[in-house]
């Protein structure tokens, strides 16, 4: 205790002699005048306030609607799911058609594993041989650049 009090004493006038002893103060009365911001933290009944306002959400995504237990159970929601899937799977084969899908937002990687053919492993090699880092965003995508990460991944998917 005697460490905790140090500053406190070098804070006392220089003519007062007297030690404070915590026995004689008491815990409750003496934390907050010794330590104020515990003393704030005690008060704020287990945690901090978040600011006022409106919340700000950094996601790019759209929060997913709340579905009741029953829908979800439900056979011709399950068919919906399943139908998206689908859709989902035709639109990025239709669109692979045209070239290989590299559009990308956050990180090269991710886009080149959407491509069929190419997991976590190719990705990761195709990326090697760009000479980049794994969690870049990757360089600009022109006709150049999408022909030559073509090609990497042709030799990739050979084995080599």
């Amino acid at each position: 205790m005697a460490l905790l009090l140090r500053p406190f004493r070098q804070s006392v006038a220089a003519g007062a002699k007297q030690a404070l002893n915590l026995a004689d103060v008491g815990r409750s009365f003496f934390k907050p005048l010794l330590f104020p911001e515990i003393g704030m933290q005690v008060r704020s009944f287990g945690g901090w306030k978040r600011p006022s306002g409106q919340l700000v959400l950094r996601s790019q995504f759209a929060p997913y609607p709340m579905v009741p237990y029953g829908v979800k159970r439900s056979a011709a929601y399950r068919e919906s799911k399943v139908a998206a899937r689908k859709a989902a799977e035709r639109a990025r084969r239709a669109q692979e058609e045209k070239g290989m899908i590299l559009d990308p937002k956050k990180n090269l990687r991710m886009e080149l594993k959407r491509n069929t053919g190419i997991g976590w492993y190719r990705s990761h090699q195709i990326i090697k041989h760009l000479e980049m880092h794994e969690r870049g965003k990757g360089p600009p995508i022109d006709q150049a650049m999408r022909d030559r990460i073509t090609n990497i991944a042709r030799v990739v998917r050979m084995g080599k």
